[in-house]
C-alpha cells in the first residue's frame, strides 16, 4: 500500500475514484481543498485520494474543477471509476478495506468492463433568431399570428396564443432534431444517456460511451454535424472523459 498522509482527527480521506494499480501515475499535484493527491492500493487496485478537513466537503468551483482535474489525469493513464464529487471516508482503513477490500471483485469487474472506453459529452443549443425566423416561415397560422400582432398592446391575447404556437413549434422541431442527432452519434457509441433539455433552446445534453480506437470517427462525425447545421444550432464537444455518466461508485455496498 502506498503510505498517505496521516489521517488525524482533524481530517478524513478524500476519495476521486478507483484505478489499476499498474496504470496509476501519480498526480503530484492539488487536489480538493489544496491537498497533495495520493494512492492507497490494495491488491490490484488503487483509490485516488487526499486528505479534507473533517465535515461536509462545500461545492466551491475552484474544487469542483480539482476533482474533475485528479480523475482527468488519473484517466490519462488508466481506467478509473469515478466517485461523486464530496466523497470522504474516516481513514484510511475504511478506504482500503472497506472500499477496495470489501468491493474487490465488484470493482475489478468494473474496470475490466470499462477498459478502452471513454465519455464524450455534446450539449447542442439553437441560435435563437435562426430558428425562430423557420418556425416562422415553415408554420402559415404563425406568420399570420407574427404579423396581426406587431405593435399589439401587452394584454393582446393573440399574444398568448402565438407565444404558445411558437412553443409547440419550437417543441417538436427539437424532437424532429434531436432524433436525428441521436440516431447519427449512437451509430458509434456502445451507450448513451441523454438528459432532458434545460432550457427552451438546449436541443441536446447527452454523453457518448466510445471505445478510444472509435474516438476520431466520432470527432469526425460531430465536426460534420456542427458545420452542417452551424447556422441554426451552436455545439459544445468535450471529452474524451472518465465514463461519469455511465458509472459511478459509491461510497456503500451496492
Amino acid at each position: 500500500m502506498t503510505a498517505a498522509t496521516p489521517v488525524s482527527k482533524q481530517t478524513s480521506v478524500y476519495v476521486y475514484g478507483v484505478t489499476w494499480v499498474d496504470g496509476a501515475g501519480h498526480r503530484h499535484g492539488a487536489g480538493v481543498s489544496g491537498a497533495d493527491v495520493e494512492l492507497l492500493e490494495h491488491g490490484e487496485l488503487a483509490a485516488v485520494v487526499s486528505m479534507v478537513p473533517n465535515g461536509p466537503v462545500r461545492a466551491r468551483r475552484r474544487d469542483l474543477l480539482r476533482h474533475m482535474d485528479v480523475l482527468q489525469d488519473a484517466f490519462a493513464s488508466s481506467t478509473v471509476l469515478p466517485l461523486p464529487f464530496g466523497s470522504t471516508f474516516a481513514d484510511t482503513d475504511a478506504v482500503v478495506d472497506g472500499l477496495l477490500g470489501e468491493r474487490y471483485e465488484e470493482l475489478v469487474a468494473l474496470l475490466q468492463r470499462f477498459e478502452g472506453l471513454g465519455e464524450l459529452r455534446v450539449r447542442a443549443v439553437y441560435r435563437e433568431d435562426e430558428v425562430l425566423a423557420d418556425i416562422v416561415r415553415s408554420d402559415a397560422r404563425i406568420a399570420r399570428l407574427r404579423d396581426a400582432t406587431r405593435g399589439a398592446p401587452p394584454r393582446d391575447p393573440r399574444l398568448l396564443q402565438l407565444g404558445e404556437a411558437v412553443a409547440k413549434a419550437l417543441a417538436a422541431q427539437r424532437e424532429r432534431d434531436l432524433a436525428e442527432l441521436s440516431s447519427s452519434l449512437r451509430r458509434l457509441a456502445l451507450d448513451a444517456v441523454v438528459e432532458p433539455p434545460h432550457a427552451d433552446l438546449e436541443l441536446m445534453r447527452a454523453s457518448f460511451l466510445v471505445e478510444r480506437q472509435r474516438i476520431p470517427d466520432f470527432d469526425a462525425l460531430m465536426n460534420d454535424l456542427a458545420r452542417n447545421r452551424r447556422e441554426r444550432v451552436g455545439f459544445t464537444y468535450t471529452g474524451p472523459l472518465p465514463p461519469h455518466s455511465f458509472v459511478a461508485v459509491s461510497q456503500g455496498r451496492r
